[in-house]
């Protein structure tokens, strides 16, 4: 018996331009999701270990520095796939982004965006 979704993905009308361009906003947006998500994790995992090392007192360059390699360790797994929360998010998401196709294609999945007044 063929796969269910092998037969409705080849019955499905091809995507339009938006639609690809809204999937590649999508996915962008879960995999710095998923990156902001390991993040907090290795963040809460680094505050169980001890400051103190055999030299003393961990410096605050050195927490900086470790704090910033933290989060290129969690950028890199999750383009590597991470954990598998950014494929849930996007599989979860995908048929709300099809049918706004439109507007999730112009919209900036990099854009930072300020809280506030």
């Amino acid at each position: 018996m063929a796969n269910l979704s092998a037969v409705t993905a080849a019955t499905a009308p091809p995507l339009t331009d938006d639609q690809k361009k809204a999937l590649q906003n999508l996915h962008s947006a879960a995999t710095q999701f998923e990156g902001v998500f390991l993040q907090m994790v290795m963040d809460a995992m680094r505050n169980t270990v001890p400051q103190n090392t055999l030299f003393g007192q961990d410096s605050a360059s050195e927490q900086t520095w470790q704090s910033m390699l933290d989060n290129e360790y969690a950028q890199q797994l999750s383009k590597g796939g991470g954990v598998g929360l950014a494929a849930q998010m996007e599989r979860q998401m995908r048929a709300a982004v099809l049918a706004n196709a439109k507007a999730e294609a112009h919209a900036d999945p990099d854009a930072t965006r300020r809280i506030g007044p």
